[in-house]
Formats: structure tokens, C-alpha cells, sequence
């Protein structure tokens, strides 16, 4: 069982453990509730990922749980009326990351640079992610790793390993959203064409 108080105090004492305990409380729970709304397990764990680091960045607001997790359900509820107001596209970081390039039957140079540049824009962030984020993307991304298997490799529970994947993707595309509009641009182009 937690302490709502040392649980809340932790939070504001910047403590990862603190962090932990509120996921591991209110994950499941945040999960079914968003499922309810979205329909679709991915954006669900997208949606409740992103509250979880909202939560985070807000911290210092929360004086007891009941105000944090009104903060988190209430976080999840306008996120997943958002992602239903949104026409469904596919998220541009995950569609470079998940994407086989057929390079044998694609002659198109242009394609192959702009395949060569985002991969590299990419990796040039993922090396600004704390080291733990860095090796759980790395392992989950390019090597294809369950987080299960990314569990047993790094000696930490599954629950770390969802939260450190979750921030670091949303690290990651807050970058590329504000700083590289014309790096996306040249994706679509280069899907699309």
C-alpha cells in the first residue's frame, strides 16, 4: 500500500520512484478508462503515456492525490476527445521508425537521401535522451525487443521500462513538431510521391 502524502511529497522532491508508484496505481485504471473512449489499445497507452508525463511536469501543483489523479483522468478524458476529433493519421516518428524502406526496388535517390537524413535527425535526438531512455528506445526500436525481454536485459521492472519508452517518444516528437516541420515535410513527400 502507498502513502498519499509521501507519495505526493515524493513527486515534489523530483523522486522517479514516486513516479513509479503513481503509474503503477493508476495505469490500468487510466488504460480501461481511455479504452472506453478510443476504442484502439495503441492510442489508449499513447494517450495515458501522455498524461503521465503531463502529470509529471505539473508535479509541484498537486497538494494531495485526489488532485492528481482528477488531474490524470481528466488529462486522459480531453486527450481522447482530441484524438477523436482528429482525423486519423498515421504519427510521423512512428511511421519512420516502423517503416521497411525497400531500398533494392527504390532507384529514387531523393529517397534514399531523405530516408539517410531522417534516420540520422533521429538518432542525433535519441542520443539527447538520458541514458536509460536512449538504451530502452534503442533496444525497443531498432533492435525490436519486447519490453519483457528489455526487462530482463536491463534488471528493471516492466513498468520502468513502459515509462522510460513512453517519455522518450514523447520527447521525441515534441521535437520534431516544433523544430523540424520541413524534416516531416520531406517524409510525407517522399511517402507520398
Amino acid at each position: 500500500m502507498h502513502s498519499p502524502s509521501l507519495l505526493i511529497d515524493g513527486l515534489h522532491k523530483n523522486k522517479e520512484q514516486s513516479l513509479i508508484a503513481v503509474y503503477r496505481l493508476y495505469n490500468r485504471k487510466l488504460l480501461l478508462f481511455a479504452m472506453r473512449y478510443v476504442k484502439v489499445r495503441e492510442a489508449a497507452e499513447e494517450i495515458v503515456a501522455d498524461s503521465f508525463i503531463k502529470m509529471w511536469n505539473n508535479r509541484h501543483l498537486f497538494s494531495d492525490e485526489e488532485k492528481l489523479k482528477a488531474f490524470l483522468y481528466i488529462c486522459t478524458k480531453n486527450a481522447c476527445l482530441n484524438y477523436l476529433r482528429k482525423p486519423v493519421l498515421e504519427d510521423p516518428l512512428e511511421s519512420i521508425l516502423n517503416t521497411e524502406f525497400d531500398l533494392a526496388q527504390d532507384v529514387d535517390v531523393y529517397t534514399k537521401m531523405v530516408h539517410a537524413e531522417l534516420m540520422a535527425a533521429i538518432y542525433k535526438e535519441v542520443e539527447k535522451l538520458s541514458e536509460r531512455q536512449r538504451k530502452v528506445f534503442h533496444m525497443s526500436f531498432l533492435e525490436g525487443l519486447t519490453v519483457e525481454e528489455i526487462s530482463q536485459r536491463l534488471g528493471v521492472s516492466t513498468d520502468v521500462v513502459y515509462a522510460n519508452r513512453s517519455r522518450a517518444l514523447a520527447i521525441l516528437r515534441t521535437h520534431f513538431k516544433l523544430h523540424n516541420s520541413a524534416l516531416l515535410s520531406a517524409l510525407l513527400y517522399s511517402f507520398f510521391s
